[in-house]
């Protein structure tokens, strides 16, 4: 393996922080009205990403804040140079690939389009870094009414999931006693989609309120996450118990790990044809994390390549890996 942690470590640095100290509150001012202008954000984004109270950063842009102007100026000295670093960081910052249409992500299409076509209940089981979340935002983005929740720990109760699901759908905040009605209204002859991402978060019950909205909207639910999903569907094999989620169950799918092919295929989107580059890559791809983990990588090896205006190199890669992985062997 090449062992160029310290080169790696320096190329990564990030850029020194502007001065901004000769700056006065109008010319303050008036940077942040450039930035909102070149940025198309807000003034309201401003302020919170800055740690500013909306009210207090109004005021003081227009110069009628009342109280201590000093501190204010301060937290937009620190914001602006703060972005200032972080753009600079951006410039030289890659894209990733956001869509490659490999074998496991045709699968995954599959069962969406039969969940939401029939409409009918689907399970999707996939190993860490194989790109299901990545198939979940194209599909969302190329079809109409499907929306995303993204299950969590914190998801403990039936009206805890209700009251996320009722976000997503952006359903106006209503009486708990209510909640599931206002779904189902929403969601009654949508044609619609709803996909919970991260499912081995829910507890049964909240998987079997889920069905229910599915049996009253009559909607495509499609739940995917690890192999504890399935266990959680079908009872671990206790199926009489668990049998008016499992009967519903009309397409499932499991993927580990990526296939060669799939490697391949995303090799080709982020656009790596040298030999060893892609021998390189490719044994990332089999490491924890799969195909993210080797477009992470790959992102990194091309900021290093970009700050020591060099072609990507097998170098590049190697060190990106050593930063990633903390060291770990392997990559020749």
């Amino acid at each position: 393996m090449l062992d160029n942690t310290e080169e790696t470590l320096e190329t990564m640095t990030p850029p020194p922080l502007e001065d901004l100290s000769g700056l006065d509150a109008e010319a303050l001012r008036q940077r942040v009205r450039d930035y909102v202008a070149a940025n198309s954000t807000s003034y309201s984004g401003v302020a919170l990403i800055a740690g500013i109270a909306e009210s207090t950063f109004t005021a003081w842009l227009g110069n009628k804040y009342k109280g201590n102007n000093a501190r204010i100026e301060e937290q937009v000295r620190i914001w602006l140079k703060s972005e200032s670093a972080l753009g600079k960081k951006r410039l030289v910052m890659p894209a990733d690939v956001k869509f490659a249409m490999t074998r496991s992500a045709q699968k995954f299409m599959a069962v969406l389009e039969h969940a939401q076509g029939v409409p009918d209940i689907g399970v999707i089981t996939a190993g860490a870094g194989v790109g299901k979340t990545t198939v979940f935002e194209h599909y969302k983005a190329t079809r109409p009414n499907v929306w995303i929740l993204t299950a969590e720990p914190s998801i403990a109760s039936p009206y805890a999931m209700l009251e996320y699901l009722r976000e997503v759908l952006g359903i106006p905040e209503t009486a708990p006693h209510r909640t599931s009605r206002a779904i189902t209204t929403k969601l009654i002859n949508s044609q619609g989609l709803i996909i919970i991402d991260e499912a081995q978060h829910l507890a049964i019950k909240c998987i079997d309120q889920l069905r229910s909205i599915y049996d009253r909207a009559n909607i495509g639910v499609v739940f995917a996450g690890n192999l504890e999903v399935w266990s959680r569907i079908d009872g671990g094999g206790r199926k009489a118990e668990f049998a008016q989620l499992f009967s519903r169950v009309g397409m499932r799918v499991t993927v580990n790990r990526p296939s060669d092919k799939d490697i391949e295929i995303m090799l080709d989107a982020v656009a790596v044809y040298a030999d060893d580059q892609r021998k390189m890559l490719k044994f990332i791809a089999t490491k924890p994390g799969a195909l993210r983990a080797m477009v992470k990588t790959l992102r990194i090896a091309r900021m290093l390549a970009i700050g020591a205006e060099e072609e990507l190199s097998k170098a590049h890669i190697a060190s990106a890996w050593t930063r990633l992985s903390g060291g770990e062997a392997g990559v020749v």
